[in-house]
């Protein structure tokens, strides 16, 4: 079963209430429409999963008017990404419904009851397969999801390295000919980025950037010539990274979401596209996210101890730009001298493994 998340809400709001996606967020009760959603993730079925959006959405009443409407058409978005539909006639029975949720008079397990009754749902083929892909949730909503990453609410968030990642990613959906950029794309977009602190560890394990394309292909297919022109939108899961890894950046102290943060949210989803490769090449996902963090642990420390260094320069000399190189050189020696210790650290434990396999302790 999929889940809608805050930013499919804010996108069906936006169309029900005509406003822009910076109206519709100042207008909405953000953490109430995140409380909703973790409610309904907990449903085990989807009629269940509606029902909670559905009593949520109208006793919470988070947007500024039309709540009751906005609450019916984030319904029948979320059974329409899963493969059903929801009849609505007769209306009246409907308005009855909301009227009794708003006054408390039932809740989520009455208005499942009230879905079941009138939800079909429609056989999936190997065709609707490919083209669920696709994600038809972002279909009328791709201008409006490209207006929200390219605006304040967390565009302005990412590093210049990360912003450059984004791109890539959108570069390798275009040449695969896909209509989104998931999360596989920002795997890619990550390993073609070449730099930093993700870009190594991928390469560290033998993730490549052919070997990722060649199982993005196995996974989903090309995508059918002719990609569409200008910005290709994301998905509900790349966004989701997107949040992730703006709460690791915020989490870990960053300033900015940076291209480690990125990966971090990849690897958070491990059923998504992105995920499951790395699970397919690196064969633990968790180990690479072990090494992943202490890689950005140790880089973290580095930088602390340069700053150190140059606060007790800066106490003894005005600041200057000599001062600002010898930090910048500082920071690659140590980086240098980490990475290097990294590589030994690996050789010796394949050794130990070596040894072992013929029948020697490399202890004794």
């Amino acid at each position: 079963m999929r889940h809608l998340g805050r930013y499919d809400v804010l996108a069906v709001a936006a169309r029900v209430l005509r406003c822009g996606s910076d109206d519709v967020v100042r207008r909405s009760d953000l953490d109430a429409i995140d409380s909703v959603l973790d409610d309904a993730r907990k449903a085990g079925v989807l009629a269940e999963a509606a029902g909670v959006l559905l009593a949520g959405l109208v006793r919470a009443r988070p947007f500024h008017g039309a709540n009751r409407v906005v609450a019916v058409a984030v319904v029948l978005q979320f059974v329409s990404l899963n493969r059903a539909e929801l009849a609505l006639e007769p209306v009246a029975d409907v308005d009855e419904l909301l009227d009794k949720i708003a006054a408390g008079e039932a809740g989520p397990q009455l208005a499942a009851s009230f879905i079941r009754s009138r939800l079909e749902h429609h056989p999936v083929t190997a065709e609707d397969l490919h083209e669920h892909l696709k994600l038809e949730l972002l279909e009328g909503f791709g201008d409006l999801l490209h207006d929200w990453w390219r605006g304040d609410l967390m565009y302005e968030q990412f590093s210049e390295e990360a912003r450059q990642v984004i791109v890539l990613a959108q570069e390798e959906a275009r040449n695969l000919d896909h209509v989104y950029v998931g999360t596989e794309h920002l795997l890619l977009g990550v390993i073609a980025h070449g730099t930093g602190v993700a870009a190594r560890v991928l390469a560290d394990l033998g993730i490549t950037a052919p070997a990722v394309r060649d199982l993005v292909v196995e996974i989903i297919g090309r995508g059918k010539s002719g990609a569409i022109p200008g910005a290709i939108p994301f998905t509900p899961r790349a966004r989701s990274t997107f949040e992730f890894a703006w709460g690791e950046a915020r989490a870990r102290g960053a300033e900015q979401v940076a291209p480690e943060h990125l990966l971090l949210g990849v690897l958070h989803d491990g059923d998504g596209v992105g995920g499951q490769i790395i699970t397919k090449l690196a064969e633990d996902i968790d180990r690479v996210r072990r090494k992943l963090e202490q890689r950005m642990n140790w880089r973290r420390r580095s930088e602390s101890v340069v700053a150190e260094v140059v606060a007790e320069e800066q106490a003894e000399q005005s600041a200057s730009w000599t001062t600002y190189g010898r930090r910048h050189h500082l920071l690659a020696e140590l980086n240098a001298v980490l990475d290097e210790n990294e590589r030994l650290h690996e050789q010796v434990a394949a050794l130990r493994e070596l040894l072992r396999r013929h029948g020697i302790d490399p202890d004794s």
